[in-house]
């Protein structure tokens, strides 16, 4: 399964006013970089997490359904799903929406049909499904997540550099990790 991100948020769930006031910033003159780490610290946390955070939408390409009609989405919550797109040898066939059952709130997020949608015809990438995914707006990301894009932008502004401990590299302080174990969609293989 495959996915790409087809329509960032439009909105970051902290402002860089907001991040600015918990770094103690008071000038202009790092604004791109604090923006950037707040960003960065959102992409790395919905990465680790399987969550969007902010509404976003994303295209998944799979090379067939599954044999037990239902599909697991690989990123939470799902909001809606905006098309389904199935290649077949006719060409590229658009599967009615009205037969669709979305779980989005669960983790993972499942789909299925109430009759078997068209099967692709070819060999890999047959299938397209857009989402809309994330929790709303900024507003609406829960807490802990905001406050984890918090801390973990301040700790990449802080330490701009590699940070060795021991023998290990510190990537992402454990305060952040425990803000967001909860969130972690588990995957079994």
């Amino acid at each position: 399964m495959t996915m790409f991100l087809a329509v960032p948020p439009a909105a970051e769930p902290i402002t860089l006013a907001e991040a600015k006031a918990y770094l103690k910033i008071d000038s202009n003159d790092e604004d791109l970089l604090v923006q950037s780490l707040v960003t960065a610290a959102r992409v790395h946390l919905e990465a680790l997490t399987g969550r969007a955070f902010v509404t976003q939408t994303w295209r998944i390409i799979r090379d067939v359904w599954p044999a037990n009609g239902i599909l697991a989405l690989p990123i939470a919550p799902i909001a809606s799903i905006s098309a389904v797109r199935v290649t077949t040898s006719s060409g590229v066939v658009s599967v009615p929406l009205a037969g669709l059952r979305l779980d989005g709130r669960g983790a993972p997020p499942r789909l299925s049909w109430a009759a078997a949608p068209p099967s692709p015809t070819v060999g890999m990438a047959g299938i397209e499904i857009e989402c809309v995914a994330g929790y709303g707006a900024p507003a609406d990301v829960p807490a802990p997540l905001t406050q984890a894009i918090r801390l973990l932008a301040a700790h990449w502004f802080e330490n701009r550099g590699v940070i060795s401990v021991g023998h290990e590299v510190a990537v992402m302080p454990r305060s952040v990790e425990a803000l967001v174990a909860p969130y972690i969609v588990r995957r079994i293989a």
